[in-house]
């Protein structure tokens, strides 16, 4: 569940006190959009990242789907350009921060990816909109990630000694060995992924009442968290309608089977356009 963007030190940032409100920094961009988004787009996807990472996981993927998908990562304080806010430790308030610091964004035509944390993440903000009867996504995409009513191993980690937590992120394919010869910022990788697994533990680990927009599931057949049973639980959370996709790779197959993940979903928002711009026409 929880996962670490491998490659470079992860930032520095606190962790284990409130989390705090940010503010606007321009129109249609707030701390939680590192880039406004594209108001010439025809559909939006809002891309919420997993445990331990941060938005920039979603740049090569943004320069894919462009111009037609304006991919708009959203970024949790704690990290990268937020590294010196608090992180969020609980869900429900979380889900109604980002309800209110995104709504002039959710304004247009729409879709959320989320990906491991950030699926819950997303899921969870699309009830909430859906129950003041506020814009919802068109399409909800999920991907390396069991349905938010199924038990998760990743819950038992949040005690873990840092040597398990770090184990268990290797054993993801989401931590460079690199980290072990750097001290300070495994350190640093540990306490931010910790503090995401608190925040994924906090939430209320049921159903609710499901969406009704379509939804998609994709996860890695060499996954060793999430089965393909898992992520067909998913067809629970709809009544819009269910597809699962299997991927070569494992719980990072953005990384592994990034061409054929970039080429499923852009067909499938596809369907999400309005039907003029979806047949090519202006």
């Amino acid at each position: 569940m929880a996962d670490t963007v491998p490659g470079g030190p992860p930032p520095a940032g606190g962790h284990r006190r409130p989390a705090r409100g940010n503010t606007v920094t321009a129109p249609g961009r707030t701390g939680y959009l590192p880039h406004a988004p594209d108001p010439a787009a025809p559909l939006r996807l809002f891309c919420f990242h997993h445990a331990g990472g941060a938005a920039s996981v979603f740049t090569p993927l943004a320069r894919a789907l462009r111009p037609r998908i304006n991919v708009v990562p959203v970024q949790l304080p704690g990290r990268e350009q937020r590294a010196r806010e608090p992180r969020h430790l609980d869900m429900a308030a979380l889900v109604d921060e980002l309800d209110r610091r995104l709504d002039p964004a959710l304004d247009a035509p729409h879709a959320y990816y989320g990906h491991s944390l950030g699926a819950l993440v997303a899921y969870r903000l699309a009830q909430r909109r859906a129950d003041r009867s506020a814009s919802t996504p068109a399409t909800l995409v999920v991907g390396a990630a069991q349905a938010p009513d199924l038990p998760s191993s990743a819950r038992s980690l949040v005690d873990a000694s840092d040597d398990e937590v770090t184990r268990w992120m290797m054993s993801l394919g989401g931590m460079s060995e690199i980290l072990l010869d750097h001290p300070a910022w495994l350190a640093r990788a540990v306490a931010l992924t910790r503090d995401d697994l608190y925040l994924f533990a906090s939430d209320r680990g049921d159903v609710g009442v499901p969406l009704d927009c379509p939804t998609h599931a994709f996860f890695g057949t060499a996954d060793p968290i999430v089965s393909a049973r898992a992520a067909a639980g998913w067809a629970r959370c709809t009544t819009g309608g269910f597809e699962s996709h299997a991927l070569p790779g494992g719980h990072f197959f953005l990384r592994d089977s990034a061409v054929t993940f970039t080429a499923r979903l852009a067909r499938l928002l596809t369907l999400a356009l309005p039907r003029s711009l979806a047949m090519g026409r202006p």
